[in-house]
Order: structure tokens, then sequence, then C-alpha cells
């Protein structure tokens, strides 16, 4: 079952599709827009982890060379 959604003037005639064009279009490059936002962020989201996976160390342990150095950087 679909909704009618033929659109009236005040005196009871259909109005033209034109500006029911416009908004299916305004609509769609809405989507569009949406879509590319959304692919951008993620896409953003993958280069900043892959680039801390690259180029930092995995365990901040290995920055250090003994415990003692490591908890002294921590304390400061």
């Amino acid at each position: 079952m679909t909704m009618l959604t033929e659109k009236f003037d005040a005196y009871g005639d259909v109005l033209p599709d034109v500006a029911r064009d416009e908004r299916e279009a305004a609509r769609t490059a809405s989507v569009v827009l949406s879509r590319i936002g959304q692919y951008a962020f993620w896409l953003l989201v993958i280069v900043i982890v892959s680039a801390r996976v690259i180029y930092y160390p995995a365990s901040p342990a290995s920055e250090f060379p003994s415990a003692r150095a490591g908890v002294h950087a921590a304390i400061r």
C-alpha cells in the first residue's frame, strides 16, 4: 500500500511535479554527501590507526632501557 504523494493547491488542483522533483534531487544529493562524509571519516580513522601501528612501538615499555627509567618518566 503506497501513500498518496500528490499535493493540491487551495482550489483543489494538483500542483505540478516540479517542486517534488527538486526535493527529491536535494534529498539524493544529501544522501550522496552523507555517504561521502562517512567514507571520508572511516578512511581517516584507518589512516590514523595504521600510522599509529606502523610508526609507534606496540608497548611503551620498549621505549625505556629499564623498568626504573619507565617509572621515572611516568612520575615526571
